[in-house]
């Protein structure tokens, strides 16, 4: 059975006189912000209630930030346009600088406006309080700490955000699963 084509625009954008631009790149957190919530998860509340991991991956990230700027690009030829056409982006493409920014800009909004707080010292590291929910985010890979319940709420508000995919919820119950790779690196 043959697959059907599958097309995949992609841009390539050019360097220009770029030093000093921060709204270009995104926050990657540092190691110890995932260990810290195995930690977490592997030390006891007060309550008794057992924490557990969530893994959540958003599909096409950088797809979901509106372009705000007036970004044209050349279309390529099966769009069956002139020569002298360009397409304007509605929405950011893989491949342009500030995309992974304005990811982090839309996901950011959407887990302040939810009742988290970003942190301080690394701005891709979120906690919320009410809740007790820790999260770190690197790119489009979640990872959150907390409770069966509020990992379920948090993973219901994602989803009405973005389309995701939970890849595993570590946990001692029967239903969690044992294992997941992250990062390259194997949790259990």
């Amino acid at each position: 059975e043959e697959k059907p084509d599958r097309g995949r625009l992609v841009a390539r954008d050019f360097k220009g006189d770029d030093k000093g631009r921060d709204d270009l790149f995104a926050e990657t957190p540092p190691l110890e912000a995932k260990r810290m919530l195995l930690s977490k998860a592997a030390t006891r509340r007060e309550d008794g209630k057992p924490r557990k991991l969530l893994f959540i991956d958003a599909k096409k990230a950088h797809l979901n930030p509106v372009c705000e700027d007036d970004v044209f690009i050349e279309l390529p030829g099966e769009a069956g346009c002139g020569p002298d056409e360009c397409g304007k982006l509605n929405f950011w493409l893989y491949g342009f600088r500030p995309a992974a920014a304005a990811w982090e800009k839309l996901y950011s909004n959407k887990l302040v406006g939810a009742g988290f707080v970003r942190g301080a010292s690394c701005g891709v590291v979120f906690y919320h309080p009410k809740r007790d929910i820790s999260c770190v985010v690197h790119g489009d890979d979640f990872t959150f700490c907390g409770t069966d319940e509020d990992l379920k709420w948090v993973a219901k508000e994602m989803g009405s955000w973005f389309e995701i995919k939970v890849r595993a919820i570590l946990g001692p119950d029967q239903g969690d699963d044992k294992e997941v790779v992250i990062l390259g690196r194997v949790v259990r």
